[in-house]
């Protein structure tokens, strides 16, 4: 079993790439509400049909990094909680769990949305696009948030056990 250091850095490293993985999903959504506000302008000009279509591809592009997204952060959930209770104990795991299974419940309601723009017809379309952009900015600010209320922790038990190792020397 890894020391409580090597689990500390290997979780530090594991939050760098999810944050990666957060910005992505973000640019995508910044890709699908070019569309939305493109769409908008077409629907005033009759010139619809290949704007929804313009649509449902970037709708899949960002189903895409929602779901990479949400694989990564329930592989990185499912290694946290199995070595972060020796490390962190059972009070500060709480947070974390509830944390852990928000973020994965908001995740699932995302794509939920996105699975469910191919159903609406071109007057609902552009009433989504509100809901969809408020999904993944809530994703993006509880990972992030959540992100750094473990390093916070993180390095803070770091110091502690190194100050300790310090002393023993």
């Amino acid at each position: 079993m890894e020391d409580a250091l090597e689990v500390i850095e290997k979780v530090i490293s594991q939050h760098s790439k999810l944050t990666e993985n957060v910005k992505t999903t973000g640019e995508k959504m910044n890709d699908i509400d070019a569309v939305f506000i493109s769409q908008r302008e077409t629907y005033k000009t009759a010139h619809g049909v290949s704007s929804v279509n313009n649509l449902l591809d970037k709708r899949d592009q960002l189903l895409q990094s929602v779901n990479i997204l949400g694989d990564g952060l329930k592989k990185h959930f499912d290694y946290e909680e199995k070595v972060l209770p020796l490390v962190f104990g059972e009070f500060l795991m709480k947070d974390v769990l509830h944390d852990h299974h928000e973020i994965l419940e908001k995740i699932e309601n995302a794509r939920a949305s996105l699975v469910k723009l191919e159903k609406l017809n071109r007057e609902e379309l552009p009433a989504k696009r509100l809901e969809i952009l408020q999904n993944i900015n809530d994703i993006s600010k509880t990972v992030l948030n959540h992100k750094r209320y473990e390093e916070k922790i993180l390095n803070l038990t770091k110091t502690v056990f190194k100050e300790k190792e310090d002393y023993r020397e």
